[in-house]
């Protein structure tokens, strides 16, 4: 089920907040602007429940050397 957490409107089956459902468009946004940006998005599960999410940018060019 964790893959399909990226898509829009998914959402996780066992939420642990109900005071706030959503619509399943979060991780879907962060999705988007990390491909845009040449990124990398991971999911994974946690074993005590939950997910643990990485992001990674490239660097930015440094502005003294372009590079």
């Amino acid at each position: 089920m964790v893959s399909t957490l990226t898509e829009p409107f998914q959402r996780g089956t066992e939420r642990i907040r109900s005071d706030h459902p959503g619509v399943g468009l979060g991780l879907a946004i962060v999705t988007s602007i990390v491909h845009a940006h040449d990124g990398t998005l991971t999911v994974a599960p946690r074993p005590d429940g939950g997910l643990r999410v990485a992001v990674r940018l490239p660097a930015a060019p440094s502005p003294d050397t372009g590079r």
